[in-house]
C-alpha cells in the first residue's frame, strides 16, 4: 500500500491519486484487522469469495486488496498493486518494519535492565566484595564495580544496535528492475527505490533501527544486516545471561537477598524455599532466543542462486526470537525489584579470607626488592588457612635490610576490606 502510494506521488507515473483517493488507501493501511488476515489465509489456502485457492501468500494479499480497492470506489486502479514487483520486494520491507518495532519493544525493558544495573553500581561502589576468580577467593573488589562492568559492556552493544541499519530492496524479480524500467524506461527507478526505503516519507523510522537501500541484490535481499542485528542481540543475551548466572551465585552465597512476595510459593515440598526463579527464567528465554538467532544467522545470508525459498520459513521464528527475548528482559525486570545487597554477609565472606592480602604484601615487597618476594607468600599462603596474626607476624620478619618499619606498619595496615584497589573510582557516578 506504500508503494502504491509513492507511485501514486510520482510525477512521471499516470497514477493520479487525488486527496480522498489518497485518504482512502491509507485509511485501508489503519483499518487492517485480524479478520482482513484471516481472510487472506483462507483465500491462500482454501480459497474465499469467489476465488480459488492460491497457496501463496503475497498473491492473496494481492488478490484481497483488488477486492478492497473495488470496496473503496477504486477498482481501475488495481492494476498498480504490486505494479513491477517481485513478492519478497514486500517481504523483505515487511520484515524489516517488523524488526524495526521488534527491536523499539526491546530496547524498554532492556534500558529498565541498564538502568538498575547503573544505579546498583552506584549505591555499591564502595561496597568491598570478595572476589572468586576460579571460584577460588582472589583480590577483593566492589560490587558495584563489578555491577558497572555489566553497565560498560550492555551500553556498548546498545551503541551499535543504535549505529545499525537494515538493508532492504525494492528491485523487482531478479534485483534488475526489469519489469519496471520495460514499462517506463526514462524513470530513474534505482533513485525511486532508495528514497522510498530511506527518506521516511513512506516508511517511518524506528527509534533504534533505521534503514538503507541495497542496490545489489538477486531476487531477495541477501539478510546480510538481519545477521548483523541478531549477532548484536546474541552479545546483549549473552551479556545478560552472564549477569543472571552472577546474580544467581549471589544470592546462593546470600550475598545478595531476594525480598519475600506475598502468596507465592519458592517449592511445593519445601516451604521457606525463596528460589531466584526470574534470573534463571531470564537465562533459559535468553538461551533461547540466542539459539534461534544463531540458526538464523548461519542460515540466511546463504541463497541458491538468484532466489531459492528456504529463507521464507526460517524468518517466521523471527516472532518466536523476540518473544523469548522480551520474556527474558521483564524475569530480569522482576527479580531485579526483589533483591538488595546484604552487605554484613558480604563484609564477613571477606575479611574471613585474608590470605587475599597475599598479593599485595608480595607486590609491596617485590617494590622494595626484596629476593623472591612470590615464593615467600606462596609458601606461607598457599592452600593454607591464615589469619590477620599470621601475615603480621610474616611481616615482623621480614628482613629490615629490605623493609623498613614505616613500610612494615603500612603492610600491617592493609586489610581484606580495604585491599579494593581503584575499584570505588571505576564506577560511572554521572
Amino acid at each position: 500500500m506504500r508503494y502504491v502510494l509513492a507511485l501514486g506521488a510520482h510525477a512521471d507515473i499516470p497514477l493520479q491519486l487525488d486527496q480522498a483517493q489518497v485518504k482512502a488507501l491509507e485509511g485501508i493501511i489503519q483499518a487492517f484487522a485480524q479478520e482482513d488476515a484471516l481472510s487472506i489465509k483462507q483465500l491462500e489456502t482454501k480459497g474465499w469469495n469467489g476465488i480459488l485457492a492460491t497457496n501463496h501468500d503475497l498473491k492473496s494479499y494481492e488478490l484481497w486488496l483488488r477486492w478492497k480497492f473495488g470496496q473503496i470506489g477504486l477498482a481501475e486502479r488495481v492494476e498498480w498493486i504490486h505494479f513491477g514487483c517481485t513478492s519478497e520486494d514486500v517481504n523483505n520491507i515487511a520484515y524489516g518494519l517488523m524488526l524495526r518495532d521488534g527491536v523499539d519493544a526491546l530496547m524498554e525493558p532492556l534500558g529498565f535492565a541498564v538502568e538498575w544495573i547503573q544505579g546498583s553500581a552506584k549505591h555499591c561502589a564502595h561496597m568491598p566484595m570478595l572476589s572468586r576468580t576460579h571460584g577460588q577467593p582472589a583480590t577483593p573488589t566492589t560490587l558495584g564495580k563489578e555491577f558497572a562492568i555489566f553497565e560498560a559492556r550492555l551500553r556498548r552493544q546498545m551503541q551499535q544496535i543504535d549505529a545499525l541499519k537494515l538493508s532492504l530492496k525494492l528491485n523487482g524479480a531478479s534485483g534488475n528492475y526489469a519489469a519496471m524500467h520495460a514499462a517506463f524506461p526514462d524513470i530513474a527507478w534505482p533513485q525511486f527505490a532508495q528514497a522510498f526505503i530511506e527518506n521516511g516519507t513512506h516508511l517511518r523510522k524506528g527509534a533504534h533501527v533505521s534503514f538503507s537501500f541495497n542496490p545489489l541484490t538477486t531476487q531477495i535481499e541477501p539478510h546480510d544486516t538481519y545477521a548483523e542485528l541478531f549477532a548484536v542481540l546474541m552479545r546483549v543475551n549473552t551479556i545478560l545471561v552472564d549477569f543472571t548466572q552472577d546474580m544467581w551465585r549471589y544470592i546462593s552465597d546470600d550475598w545478595i537477598v531476594q525480598k519475600p512476595v506475598a502468596g507465592e510459593v519458592g517449592s511445593s515440598a519445601m516451604p521457606h524455599k525463596v528460589n531466584p526463579i526470574n534470573f534463571e527464567n531470564a537465562e533459559g528465554n535468553l538461551q533461547i532466543a540466542n539459539w534461534l538467532m544463531e540458526g538464523c544467522c548461519r542460515k540466511l545470508w546463504v541463497s541458491r542462486m538468484q532466489r531459492d525459498l528456504s529463507d521464507s520459513t526460517v524468518e517466521r521464528v523471527f516472532g518466536t526470537i523476540f518473544a523469548h527475548c522480551i520474556v527474558g528482559y521483564e524475569n530480569l525486570r522482576a527479580g531485579m525489584t526483589k533483591v538488595s545487597p546484604n552487605a554484613e554477609k558480604i563484609r564477613l565472606a571477606l575479611v574471613g579470607h585474608p590470605e587475599v592480602l597475599a598479593e599485595a604484601y608480595q607486590t609491596i615487597l617485590r617494590s622494595k626488592g626484596y629476593p623472591n618476594a612470590y615464593d615467600a607468600l606462596k609458601s606461607l599462603s598457599r592452600g593454607a588457612k591464615i589469619t590477620l596474626s599470621d601475615l603480621h607476624a610474616f611481616v615482623d620478619r621480614l628482613d629490615p635490610q629490605f623493609v623498613d618499619a614505616e613500610t612494615k606498619q603500612r603492610m600491617k595496615e592493609i586489610t581484606p576490606d580495604t585491599y579494593v584497589g581503584l575499584a570505588p573510582s571505576l564506577v560511572r557516578t554521572d
